[in-house]
């Protein structure tokens, strides 16, 4: 069974990070038996979490949605953070498929208020119009935090969710569909629910 983050929805400025199994509405979730996690998103971020700990040989494991909102309130630094609370001394991340700065258009007075609050997110989308890089954000600041961002989608063309036909768009399909990130650990969730000494 793979336990879902509700994500608020709207513009809401709570941006919190819940512990699985109660996953109340919340823009992450954090698993620290290896239940599977997932996160649904549209043209934001899916952002997952692999975790080591030195008291056990199972990781923690986070999803975490961040779109404009979260991404500039804070989503991914209170992901890192709980993780660490919880003895995580390693953590490795994967962006996946969104909207990429080249194609995410914004208005300026968004722009300039973005880049307030996280420089470097600011960008020029490929028709010369005000944007903004979630993706590549998401990516530096992961890294400043001391967390490993796995190579796989760095090359944000490849995974631009308006100009991939096989990716969900809603910007593009204007429907209610989801691209789903996922994380778990194989070994953990092949016996999660099971009675193992």
């Amino acid at each position: 069974m793979v336990s879902f983050a509700a994500q608020p929805s709207g513009d809401t400025n709570d941006h919190q990070v819940s512990a699985i199994p109660e996953a109340p509405e919340a823009d992450a979730a954090i698993s620290e038996d290896g239940t599977p996690l997932a996160v649904l998103t549209a043209d934001c971020l899916p952002v997952v979490f692999v975790a080591e700990r030195a008291d056990t040989s199972v990781p923690l494991t986070a999803v975490a949605h961040a779109g404009r909102r979260g991404l500039l309130d804070g989503v991914l630094q209170n992901t890192v953070h709980e993780l660490r609370e919880r003895g995580a001394h390693t953590i490795t991340a994967w962006v996946g498929p969104a909207i990429c700065g080249s194609c995410y258009e914004v208005p300026e007075n968004m722009r300039a208020e973005s880049a307030q609050l996280l420089p470097g997110i600011e960008t020029e989308t490929s028709w010369q119009t005000p944007g903004l890089d979630l993706p590549g954000a998401a990516r530096a600041l992961l890294k400043e935090l001391d967390v490993q961002v796995a190579d796989t989608g760095a090359d944000h063309s490849d995974w631009c969710t308006l100009e991939h036909d096989a990716l969900y768009s809603y910007r593009r399909d204007k429907t209610t569909s989801r691209l789903a990130g996922v994380v778990w650990v194989p070994s953990v969730a092949d016996s999660a629910g099971k009675d193992t000494p």
